[in-house]
């Protein structure tokens, strides 16, 4: 996937909240992610696809 997700698409792909998606925003686990529009608190993030493959292949492998 290439370009700018939205906080859903992330949170489906990665199987979480899009609460959790923002939470990993907000705490730059995603360190190229923006807030479109005028920026403000309600603004949509968006983040870059390369930025969720590089957090997901960070994430430890559960075997079962």
């Amino acid at each position: 996937m290439t370009g700018d997700a939205k906080v859903v698409e992330v949170a489906k792909f990665l199987g979480v909240h899009p609460e959790t998606v923002r939470e990993l925003a907000r705490a730059n686990r995603f360190p190229g992610a923006y807030k479109t529009g005028s920026g403000k608190v309600n603004s949509p993030i968006r983040i870059p696809w390369s930025d969720v493959q590089a957090f997901r292949e960070k994430q430890p492998r559960v075997h079962g």
